[in-house]
């Protein structure tokens, strides 16, 4: 036989050989031991620090979306805040402009009483006019009728004629005040 073969073969004496598949105590516990330091090592030194980074990102981001929530709810009350501006500041213009045009109705109806005031004061006032200038009138007549009583009355007083004469006389006095 060969020095091949025998390696291959059981050895007559009472130890087994170990193969590939047969586990190792010793391995074992080595391999054991080792994942476990590594894993202390690892969560010291670096699970912390991995599990605190992912805390801090995590809190962040919550952050943020807060944030942005927020902001969505400030835009949208900053919307209605300025539709009710707008809406008010349209109330208040057309209020303005209803009130002008009530103030110019006004106005218009001031100046339009004014203007009868002052027609119905020049009517008045011409009509006075008129009614003193017909006094002025009526007295000058009467003065005239008297006068040409007077006179008439001192013709017949200084002819103290006959009624025929008198009668005569009074026609041609009377014709002397008709107008022509």
């Amino acid at each position: 036989m060969s020095d091949t073969t025998a390696h291959t073969q059981a050895p007559s004496g009472g130890h087994q050989q170990t193969g590939i598949l047969t586990p190792d105590a010793t391995l074992l516990t080595l391999t054991w031991v080792t994942f476990f330091v590594l894993m202390f090592i690892l969560h010291k030194f670096a699970w912390k620090p991995i599990l605190a980074g992912l805390k801090k990102r995590e809190d962040y981001i919550r952050k943020s979306v807060e944030d942005a929530d927020k902001i969505t709810r400030q835009l949208a009350e900053i919307e209605q805040d300025k539709t009710k501006i707008l809406n008010e500041a349209k109330d208040k213009a057309n209020a303005i402009i209803e009130q002008s045009r009530k103030m110019s109705h006004e106005m218009a109806m001031h100046v339009e009483a004014g203007a009868k005031k002052n027609a119905e004061e020049i009517i008045n006032s011409a009509r006075q006019e008129l009614a003193g200038e017909r006094e002025r009138v009526l007295v000058a007549l009467k003065k005239e009728s008297v006068q040409a009583a007077v006179s008439l009355s001192e013709k017949i007083l200084k002819e103290n004629l006959d009624t025929e004469k008198n009668r005569k006389l009074i026609n041609d006095a009377i014709k002397d005040i008709e107008p022509s």
